[in-house]
């Protein structure tokens, strides 16, 4: 009888974005992962050769986890300003839920800036960004707002902002006051009509 697929590969990932998220990308070592994952030394070197692919498998994992949220939140039948305030709102609360996920990615924004290829995973111009500003988009266009992307990129640079000042600074800054004001000064020049 075969042997079922080991679930190493993702609790290693896993683990990277936890120590990155608690110590920064430098504390992700084989070593530490085997000691926080409580494995026999050499077990993530089996699954991860190198630094590099390490940091690699972690920030995909980041992307798949991001992904998978997304599909979360359908925007079909959302054509109401409170409709698209409250699951803006909504997805912001997620993500930011997912505290070490999201500190690991500001760390990686940062420390991957000199690797193209694993900050292009990740940056303003990743797939996963440009997704959710389509989303945005396509919801800010369903209330009728005009100028629909440009404003979704500045909703998503906002939100983005608001999360990092939340988690690192301790901001008090709510979520949907934040969402809503900025709704409103979309919906400013649609009202002027």
């Amino acid at each position: 009888m075969p042997r079922p697929p080991s679930d190493r590969p993702i609790r290693i990932a896993d683990a990277a974005l936890q120590l990155i998220a608690a110590s920064g990308l430098h504390a992700v070592t084989h070593r530490a992962i085997d000691a926080r994952l409580d494995l026999p030394a050499g077990t993530t070197s089996y699954y991860a050769r190198t630094r590099a692919e390490l940091i690699t498998r972690a920030v995909e994992l980041l992307v798949e986890r991001y992904n998978e949220t997304m599909v979360d939140f359908p925007l079909t039948r959302i054509d109401t300003d409170e409709e698209a305030i409250q699951i803006v709102v909504a997805t912001t609360t997620v993500m930011e839920s997912r505290e070490a996920d999201q500190i690991a990615h500001f760390v990686l924004l940062i420390d991957l800036r000199h690797a193209p290829e694993l900050h292009a995973l990740i940056n303003a111009h990743s797939p996963g960004q440009v997704r959710i500003e389509a989303m945005a988009a396509q919801l800010i266009r369903q209330c009728g707002i005009p100028d629909a992307e440009e404003h979704a990129r500045g909703l998503v640079a906002v939100l983005v902002g608001l999360t990092l000042a939340r988690l690192a600074g301790g901001s008090e800054v709510l979520i949907e006051k934040t969402v809503r004001t900025y709704w409103q000064g979309m919906t400013s020049a649609r009202d002027r009509r």
